[in-house]
């Protein structure tokens, strides 16, 4: 069987420094940013919709038995659903380890660390990927004229 070879944008990133978590997706795919977006109102959505934990620093409830553990749960499970989904890959294990995504860290979630720490390796790319774009645009037009 004969083979189809061509570059489709995909980019490996080391989470950490660590060379056993490494995550591979296409940060210019313009619709990782609409399925940003729609994570963040899914996880809003479950962040909100249930009552308040209160959370200990590694992002277990303080209350271990009963709604908050199943809380906490459902929230986590909800945010690495999304995680991969933005990526369209199983990817939140490898960045998340074996931590809750809702672990605080300096007082923020790890997912939010995550995302935060994404969003402009993203923006950089798409960005990069436009001016090159343009350039290509550029010398087809000045042909025309």
């Amino acid at each position: 069987m004969q083979g189809i070879r061509f570059d489709e944008g995909y980019k490996e990133y080391m989470i950490n420094d660590d060379p056993n978590r490494v995550i591979r997706f296409n940060p210019t795919d313009f619709e990782i940013l609409d399925r940003i977006k729609v994570a963040y109102e899914e996880i809003e959505k479950a962040t909100s919709t249930e009552d308040d934990v209160e959370l200990n620093p590694d992002g277990t409830p303080i209350e271990q038995l009963g709604k908050a553990s199943e809380t906490v749960k459902k929230i986590s499970d909800t945010i690495k659903r999304q995680i991969d989904y933005i990526f369209n890959s199983p990817i939140s294990d490898i960045v998340f380890g074996n931590q809750s995504p809702l672990c605080l860290v300096g007082g923020k979630p790890l997912y939010e660390r995550f995302l935060d720490a994404i969003i402009p390796i993203i923006q950089a790319e798409v960005k990069k990927e436009q001016e090159a774009s343009k350039k290509r645009i550029e010398k087809y037009t000045k042909q025309v004229k």
